[in-house]
């Protein structure tokens, strides 16, 4: 199950979640998609964009050393395209209660 994203509106979340944002009609622009992710290390966290289901952006490996991860993407999207923010990790201890909190926006502009 994919969590709407909607334009203007920051979206805080906690655990390993999938933002979904549909581009309506008349809507077409170039679009930011931004996110700050806290998490208990050690991880194993990927964070990809997607546009229609192909990636579009991976966010780095986050360093043992790391508790955050913060990134901002800009992608030229088309009526009814589908952006998606999913978080995965290859680390059981992500998938603990609160291990990993995300804040994700997404916003019109250059």
């Amino acid at each position: 199950m994919s969590n709407i994203l909607f334009l203007n509106v920051p979206r805080v979340d906690v655990g390993l979640v999938t933002d979904t944002y549909t581009v309506p009609t008349g809507g077409a622009g170039l679009y930011n998609v931004a996110a700050q992710v806290t998490e208990i290390p050690p991880s194993g966290l990927s964070v990809v964009v997607n546009k229609n289901g192909s990636p579009v952006y991976t966010a780095p490996a986050v360093t043992p050393t790391q508790s955050a991860l913060q990134f901002k993407t800009s992608q030229l999207l088309a009526d009814a395209d589908v952006i998606t923010v999913v978080l995965s990790s290859s680390t059981a201890n992500d998938l603990l209660l609160n291990s990993v909190k995300t804040n994700v926006a997404i916003t019109l502009g250059e």
